[in-house]
């Protein structure tokens, strides 16, 4: 049976999903940090609570109202300082990350570049499946971001509450902000794509193996008595 050439498509656009949200996971806004006890506006009546973003690289940088010591100015990403105390799941996460693009990346490219290897029926693509299932743990472990010192030992925030009014603090452990939720849903995809690809690829194999037992029911030589 034939499959529609259309299927063999799937992992490849399901990649390229993946890649991009896993880029997106990179950026200042991996998980992040809420004011507490802001009030709400007297005018709009809109929340005042301030949310300040962390990433694995980067972090949103900020300013401290010297009339208000109860208003925060959030501003753009910025590199951690060299002060910052790095521990072994934030390095961790870092590593998996990195491994996570850089292969996914790859095995994108040769795919791209072999005119779209993954979606010839004639041919089978263990090393794309390997090489999704390999982005698929290394995105999931980049998920230790979360119990890092990033969350729960963040120095900045830390400082950051001692400089504020005592009315208003920041919280002590984060909550997962759109980068976090992007890297879960890189991680699903990446595990959606091996399987589609794996389910896909013994089609390939018993398709060949029909195709090479064509004529060969019957024996080359028939056996004949001769007199």
């Amino acid at each position: 049976m034939t499959l529609p050439r259309y299927l063999y498509f799937i992992p490849f656009f399901l990649s390229i999903s993946a890649f991009v949200l896993l880029f997106v996971g990179t950026a200042c806004d991996y998980v992040q940090f809420t004011s507490t006890e802001a009030g709400t506006d007297p005018t709009s009546g809109e929340s005042n609570n301030v949310s300040i973003n962390f990433g694995i690289w980067y972090y949103q940088s900020w300013t401290v109202d010297t009339n208000s010591t109860s208003t925060v100015l959030t501003e753009s990403c910025t590199l951690y300082p060299s002060s910052v105390n790095v521990d072994k799941n934030w390095r961790a996460a870092a590593i998996f990350s990195l491994i996570a693009i850089i292969i996914g990346g790859s095995v994108i490219m040769l795919d791209i570049f072999q005119g779209c290897l993954s979606t010839k029926q004639n041919k089978s693509f263990p090393l794309g499946i390997a090489a999704y299932m390999i982005c698929c743990i290394s995105a999931g472990f980049s998920l230790l971001m979360l119990d890092s010192n990033v969350c729960k030992n963040n120095t900045l925030i830390a400082e950051l509450n001692e400089r504020l009014d005592p009315t208003v603090q920041f919280q002590e452990t984060c909550s997962m902000s759109q980068g976090g939720k992007s890297t879960i849903a890189a991680t699903v995809l990446w595990f959606a794509a091996a399987a589609v690809a794996a389910l896909l690829h013994p089609a390939h194999k018993k398709e060949e193996q029909s195709n090479n037992n064509d004529g060969l029911d019957e024996p080359l030589f028939n056996d004949s008595t001769v007199v």
